[in-house]
């Protein structure tokens, strides 16, 4: 039963083979036939040879250490592409593609025998193609311009020749005048002069101007390019110690302008105070100007106010005047007028009485009736004061022109 049971199985696998997802299959029969198997499952081989393929390979460029540390299996892993940008600097690549097997049988089959194993095509074919396709895509830009941010280009440049075809490249060196610099990216200062190889790198184009490409077996077998990224782009030690030249240079440059603005920021700060300043002076003075000119303008109409109103006191004391002369005139033309009439008899009796109460004043305490009296021719006595009296008045009332009867 045990040889019988072994005899089986023997038969069962020489008959058939079991079809992993992920895989094709090239199937050789014992007669020479030879199939491509691409769908999963059991399927006859009749005792023939079973080359299995993976149906998705992924190639890797990386360092030594970044291979130590992956640990993962790929179906080609190799060190970084040393690839030369077209300003001479040479630098490492690393870089990774996936490339979809063809789903077609005729040409998997087609690719199967030209290649035999997997391995003969990532070898022989795969690997080779990335790495004079990374080549080719470097010399397209300068390793300042990758630096600059054109990674980019590279990067499409890779992906688009793995797909379609490498580019045809001419190439034309460019000779420097005098001395070359390399320069700053964000600064226009010389960090180091030196002599640079550069090269004008342009693709050669067809009549129609379309791109001269050179077929490679990836796209000749249906290989579709799922995936392909420049992971990483060491330089030179030379280059990078002008990057850190350059970059030291473009944090001074950058510190000095940001002094620069600072400085701009404190002149403008100081002209704009100073403008504000000069303004205030000027507000300040305005008011000045404008408190005098108001000032001016109220003396002056305060001065008007006094002359009008020492204008209407002038008038005024005219007409208190012409009122005054008037009403004197007045009075004076009545007493000339009365004493045209009465001979100015109240003035005289006035003036009479006047001089009879000084008369009587001068005379207050004086004897009128004498104490001695002698009668008779030559004899002699004391006047009497009335005597004197009445001569006085009797002047008096002659002067005045006044008639004065006595009683006798």
């Amino acid at each position: 039963m045990l040889i019988l049971s072994g005899i089986a199985l023997m038969f069962v696998n020489g008959l058939f083979f079991y079809s992993e997802a992920g895989y094709s299959y090239l199937v050789q029969y014992p007669t020479g036939k030879q199939i491509a198997e691409l769908r999963p499952g059991y399927h006859l081989k009749w005792w023939g040879e079973v080359v299995p393929w993976k149906k998705v390979v992924t190639v890797k460029f990386i360092s030594n250490e970044e291979k130590e540390q992956d640990g993962q299996q790929y179906s080609g892993n190799r060190v970084t592409i040393p690839v030369r940008f077209n300003d001479a600097v040479k630098a490492e690549l690393a870089l990774s593609a996936r490339f979809r097997l063809p789903e077609n049988p005729d040409l998997f089959l087609k690719m199967a025998l030209e290649f035999r194993h997997q391995d003969n095509l990532v070898n022989g074919s795969l690997i080779p193609s990335c790495m004079e396709i990374a080549k080719n895509s470097a010399r397209l830009i300068s390793a300042q311009e990758y630096i600059a941010g054109r990674g980019g280009e590279l990067e499409n440049a890779v992906l688009d020749q793995l797909a379609h075809g490498m580019y045809i490249l001419d190439a034309e060196e460019m000779k420097p005048n005098g001395t070359d610099s390399i320069k700053s990216i964000n600064d226009s200062r010389t960090i180091e002069n030196r002599t640079l190889v550069r090269y004008n790198v342009k693709k050669r184009t067809n009549s129609d101007g379309t791109i001269m490409r050179k077929k490679h077996p990836i796209a000749e077998y249906g290989i579709v390019v799922s995936q392909a990224t420049v992971e990483d782009v060491n330089p030179e030690q030379r280059f990078k110690e002008l990057l850190g030249k350059q970059r030291d240079a473009a944090a001074q440059a950058s510190i000095e302008k940001e002094r620069a603005k600072q400085a701009e920021y404190e002149k403008q700060r100081i002209i704009a105070e100073g403008e504000a300043a000069k303004a205030s002076i000027k507000v300040n003075m305005e008011k000045e100007q404008i408190t005098a000119l108001i000032t001016m303008e109220t003396e002056k109409k305060r001065e008007q106010v006094n002359v009008e109103k020492h204008k209407l006191e002038l008038q005024s004391a005219r007409l208190k005047a012409q009122e005054v002369k008037v009403l004197a005139d007045a009075e004076a033309y009545k007493k000339k007028r009365v004493m045209e009439a009465d001979g100015a008899l109240e003035m005289k009796l006035q003036t009479f009485e006047k001089v009879h109460s000084a008369y009587a004043q001068a005379i207050a305490g004086t004897q009128l009736v004498p104490t001695t009296y002698i009668g008779g021719n030559g004899e002699k006595g004391t006047p009497n004061a009335m005597d004197f009296i009445n001569i006085a008045t009797a002047n008096m009332a002659k002067d005045l022109d006044v008639k004065i009867k006595q009683k006798k």
